[in-house]
């Protein structure tokens, strides 16, 4: 086994362990679990069996396995900022509702 699939190993298996104790501890819903769980067995099955990038590099009609790897990381990294920007602007527009209230209370008050 080479050095790179022991340290994406060992991530792996950090990352797993992180999983299940945020979702014990109610930090992760259910569906994002799941999600991660999968992330985390695919880099898993990668690392322990690099040959099947190849396989779906060929799928795609993509020249190298590390090339399908990229493309798939790239649109996984670009899901999650996607995600993250629904959720930041849901929290300004809750922000910004609980200001006006707070003004129009303290407003009411005086």
């Amino acid at each position: 086994m080479l050095t790179y699939q022991i340290i994406l190993l060992l991530i792996s298996i950090i990352g797993i362990a992180l999983g299940f104790h945020r979702y014990r501890n109610d930090s992760f819903s259910t569906v994002v679990f799941t999600l991660w769980m999968i992330v985390w067995f695919a880099v898993i099955t990668i690392t322990l069996f690099p040959q099947l990038t190849t396989v779906v590099a060929q799928l795609f009609g993509l020249g190298r396995g590390l090339d399908s790897i990229y493309i798939i990381s790239i649109i996984f990294l670009f899901y999650i900022v996607f995600k993250l920007y629904n959720k930041m602007e849901k929290q300004k527009k809750r922000i910004n509702d609980l200001v006006s209230e707070l003004a129009l209370k303290d407003n009411e008050e005086e």
